[in-house]
């Protein structure tokens, strides 16, 4: 009886705890045009406040088991600002009853009408709750999955593709507030150009939210915040609460990013001025302290655990222009959609704050730039880049690279940090190849060709570099073709071959790993071949037995028929970004 009396006086206890209590709802059938209640939410400070709401009417059936409430609000500032964004998740009230959470503005409205998530929907967001964090990848490699490696205009429609895919509204209009920290007005501006059309919403510069006070506790109508990037640089995006029981938190009433299951920082935050808008006015508030981890982004809200401990990846950049050095800490959220993002975005807003963005520039990632396994691997992200689309390839292709890896469908990354080197030169380090010339052209097997190479820098002396190539033993007689040109060149070259596409991530972690330098001269003569690429390397002329053998199903180690082969290949550095290709004719004869 003790037990059963004590079990009684806790639960009164905690049912007493502000915003911890079981609170009853009424649901959407049960919303007539014409109730009245209110909603709580916050326009200064921590302070939540309470305006009216006037119900309107119901829109059912507005997509898959979803539905929509029409409310007119008023009070506080709404007459001037009318809904704002950052207000989302904002509990409404008719009778003491939870009927839902303000989610959704009309732009260019002259009241403040909001679309209302009815309450049913997000309480049944909390039956996908698991530890979150456990989302698939979601990208298939196609054929021309490396020739992005080489080239800008693949990759900036790639990345203007994924930001898209963040931005539609399943339901209705809705604005969501992305608070933007340590990038600076310029390094914000570089970063809200890559959004583009995304449909993300506004772009907020906000400073760090920092308190050396606590955060008051999380109640309905507090301010929420969700950190995308948190540390000397950060992404995060900020709402409302509208629901908490124990440690469980539902807020917004709309999708953050619509991903499912998520493993995101979750804080408390602070509201610090209201911007009227005639389109779309915003709330600006700042995260603060970390409360806890998000673990679903659904589309009627999201849902999240007081003190849980979020999944992030450690990211180190450091920058310099041959003057300065600056080194920039921070993790990203570990999420196979959205941390190749934040991580471009990022590397976006810190060249945007730091250095000239337009014209021609010399960017190299240095020695030492890398994805880092948990298994102990290096995945090498050293090169070097010039012309006008060098900072495009800098940012585009280290997260296009940490894309396919966190992306792919063999087996879970588990991607233990991220390191970039970045070297900032304003003057394009190019050279462009203008005469090579062989001391023969007439060749046989065995001989070993000298070259001399004329290399035109951009705005320097020409210069004479000399290469030697062997022919191969063997080398049947007729036209041998030679290629000298730089990486991006030799890249275009081999589409022409059947694409190797590899078969699990080792074999994708070693063809990265093999990419060629722009800043090195490829000497290189192609031919037909019966080869096989195994595991990585390449077996080249097959004999037909074999190579029948080699290709049945169910062979062992990872198998690529190769219709052509480098007779040979050499190269040498350049010290600059190499342009230009030149094409040779040699005549292999008999001895």
């Amino acid at each position: 009886m003790k037990n059963v009396v004590l079990g009684i006086l806790i639960a009164v206890v905690w049912a007493g705890v502000p915003g911890r209590a079981a609170v009853p709802t009424m649901p959407f059938s049960e919303v007539r045009s014409g109730m009245r209640g209110t909603a709580q939410t916050v326009f200064d400070g921590t302070s939540i406040e309470t305006i009216e709401v006037e119900i309107l009417g119901k829109l059912p059936n507005i997509g898959p088991n979803q539905d929509l409430i029409l409310a007119r609000c008023s009070g506080g500032p709404l007459e001037r600002t009318g809904i704002l964004a950052g207000m989302s998740g904002s509990p409404v009230t008719i009778d003491g009853k939870l009927v839902g959470a303000i989610a959704y503005s009309f732009g260019f409205s002259t009241e403040a009408i909001a679309g209302i998530t009815p309450i049913e929907e997000m309480l049944d967001v909390r039956r996908h709750a698991g530890p979150g964090g456990n989302r698939a990848g979601d990208f298939r490699l196609d054929p021309g999955w490396s020739a992005a490696l080489h080239d800008a205009a693949m990759l900036e429609p790639f990345w203007s593709g994924r930001l898209d895919q963040l931005g539609a509204a399943p339901r209705g209009e809705w604005k969501q507030p992305l608070g933007l920290s340590g990038f600076g007005v310029t390094g914000a501006r570089r970063i809200e150009d890559r959004l583009g059309g995304s449909g993300i919403g506004t772009i907020q510069v906000a400073g760090s939210g920092a308190s050396d006070s606590p955060a008051p506790p999380l109640r309905p109508g507090s301010p929420i915040g969700l950190k995308l990037v948190r540390g000397d640089v950060e992404m995060s995006a900020t709402g409302t609460v509208t629901w908490v029981e124990g440690n469980e938190v539902l807020a917004l009433g709309h999708p953050l990013f619509g991903l499912g299951s998520v493993n995101l920082p979750m804080t408390a935050a602070r509201v610090e001025a209201l911007l009227p808008s005639l389109a779309t006015s915003s709330r600006v508030a700042v995260p603060t302290a970390e409360i806890g981890a998000l673990r679903e982004d659904r589309t009627a809200g999201v849902y999240g655990s007081l003190g849980g401990e979020p999944s992030m990846i450690p990211v180190r950049v450091q920058l310099e222009n041959g003057t300065a050095s600056s080194t920039f800490s921070f993790d990203v959220a570990d999420d196979p959609m959205l941390a190749p993002v934040l991580f471009y975005l990022s590397l976006n807003g810190i060249l945007g704050s730091a250095e000239r963005t337009g014209g021609t520039a010399t960017l190299r990632l240095g020695s030492g730039s890398v994805i880092k396994m948990a298994d102990g691997r290096d995945v090498n992200l050293d090169n070097v880049f010039a012309g006008p689309h060098a900072l495009d390839f800098a940012t585009g292709l280290p997260a296009y690279i940490l894309h396919l890896l966190m992306n792919n469908v063999w087996s879970p990354p588990r991607i233990s940090g991220v390191n970039v080197i970045l070297e900032y030169d304003e003057r394009p380090r190019t050279t462009r190849l203008v005469r090579v010339v062989p001391d023969r052209y007439r060749v046989a097997p065995g001989d070993t060709v000298e070259l001399e190479l004329l290399l035109a820098p951009f705005r320097g002396p020409r210069r004479t570099v000399k290469a030697s190539v062997r022919i191969p033993d063997g080398q049947p007689a007729g036209k041998l073709s030679v290629l000298v040109a730089g990486a991006a060149i030799v890249q275009r070259d081999e589409q022409t071959d059947e694409p190797v596409l590899p078969r699990d991530l080792d074999q994708l972690i070693l063809l990265i790993n093999q990419l060629r330098r722009n800043d090195r001269i490829y000497i290189m003569a192609i031919q037909p071949d019966d080869g096989m690429l195994l595991d990585g390397a390449r077996l080249s002329n097959l004999p037909p037995s074999v190579a029948s053998i080699l290709v049945r199903a169910g062979g062992h180690g990872n198998r690529v028929p190769v219709r052509r082969r480098h007779a040979f290949e050499e190269s040498l550095p350049a010290g600059e970004v190499v342009e230009g290709e030149i094409r040779l004719e040699l005549e292999v004869v008999g001895r």
